[in-house]
């Protein structure tokens, strides 16, 4: 039963010490219920120096709500149009702290389905374009209903885009 344990906790260890790796592995998105494990995995990206900037859904119920936050929180342009092609354009040029970002939504709950899968698919493909550029931004979302799915893919990619000699 230690041998079980101590694999156990083996792979707990790994699994905090390579926190970031693993969310960019899975896309640099991150789902989560408990706000608990949320916090866990907050003050480990920040012990590895990680700036964190959170954005509490409780008050966002709508998109006027959340490109509005979005602007004032990620220091967006006065130009900024408020709308997804915008934040795509917008995230393109945001600079990402010298040991990376991690954006915290908290509570987003009351975005409809639609909203929150275009913000995390911007959000994932933008973390995968810094990335290969050395750069690190994450997204944690925090969902408080259980049965919450998502049910579009998430940063996908489009393979006929992948070759542009042949288009």
């Amino acid at each position: 039963m230690a041998d079980h344990e101590d694999k156990a906790k083996k792979r707990q260890q790994l699994r905090d010490k390579n926190v970031d790796l693993s969310i960019i592995g899975n896309g640099f998105v991150r789902l989560y219920h408990k706000e608990s494990v949320l916090d866990y995995d907050i003050k480990l990206l920040e012990d590895k120096s990680y700036e964190i900037i959170e954005f509490e859904g409780n008050f966002l119920s709508n998109k006027t709500e959340l490109h509005y936050d979005l602007q004032q929180k990620l220091n967006f342009p006065d130009y900024y149009g408020k709308n997804f092609d915008a934040l795509n354009d917008c995230l393109y040029d945001y600079e990402v702290h010298q040991n990376g970002t991690v954006i915290v939504f908290r509570h987003l709950n009351y975005l409809d389905e639609w909203s929150i899968t275009m913000l995390l698919d911007i959000f994932a493909f933008q973390g995968r374009r810094k990335f290969a550029h050395g750069k690190k931004l994450l997204v944690l979302v925090q969902i408080d209903d259980r049965n919450f799915k998502i049910t579009e893919p998430i940063g996908a990619i489009n393979l006929y885009l992948l070759n542009d000699k042949e288009r």
